[in-house]
């Protein structure tokens, strides 16, 4: 071999793109597994009526939702006295379903030692779970990040169960809320 190729040789397996092995990337961490049961710290804090009427569901739907300015709303779009479901709802299909209970069941969702009086409920959405014959409603605010469920009960009565704070899980729920209200420009603006 001529001294000049082995010269050559040698400059060509010196430069760094030849002399190191190609790294690899690292595959993105496995997803966390989808929380199928309450933890201790939610059915604690949530209670059994909520917890029955989400596992008894028959029907889950998502709705526009407004505040009815103190106005009486029309019994058949209203939640309690102040607030309005908008267009028909969106029934949520299996998958999405899970997505949402998986939210709901799992404590790292919530801050239960905030209070959440401070700020005024101007609720988004509310996930509508029918069973039997009452209705659970999980009203959501981004404004507050927090949730509220309200019980429908026979005869337009509402009972409220408890609001929440849900500040660690926002961009997991304005996720799941852009998922499953595509035509909702509002909801699609949320950040």
């Amino acid at each position: 071999m001529s001294p000049r190729r082995s010269l050559f040789l040698l400059v060509l397996l010196a430069t760094p793109g030849f002399a190191a092995a190609p790294k690899k990337k690292k595959a993105p961490p496995p997803p966390p597994p989808t929380i199928t049961e309450p933890s201790t710290k939610v059915s604690e804090a949530l209670g059994d009526t909520v917890l029955n009427s989400m596992a008894g569901a028959t029907k889950v739907q998502v709705f526009r939702v407004s505040d009815s300015g103190g106005l009486r709303p029309d019994p058949a779009r209203a939640i309690a006295s102040d607030f309005v479901r908008g267009a028909p709802g969106k029934e949520l299909d299996a998958e999405t379903l899970e997505t949402l209970k998986s939210l709901l069941y799992d404590d790292k969702s919530f801050r239960f030692d905030q209070d959440v009086s401070k700020c005024r409920f101007a609720p988004h959405l509310s996930f509508q779970m029918q069973s039997g014959i009452g209705t659970l409603e999980a009203l959501v605010s981004f404004s507050c990040n927090q949730v509220l469920f309200i019980l429908g009960k026979p005869g337009g009565r509402w009972v409220p169960q408890g609001t929440f704070d849900m500040k660690p899980s926002r961009k997991k729920l304005i996720d799941l809320a852009k998922a499953t209200l595509p035509q909702d420009a509002a909801t699609q603006k949320l950040k």
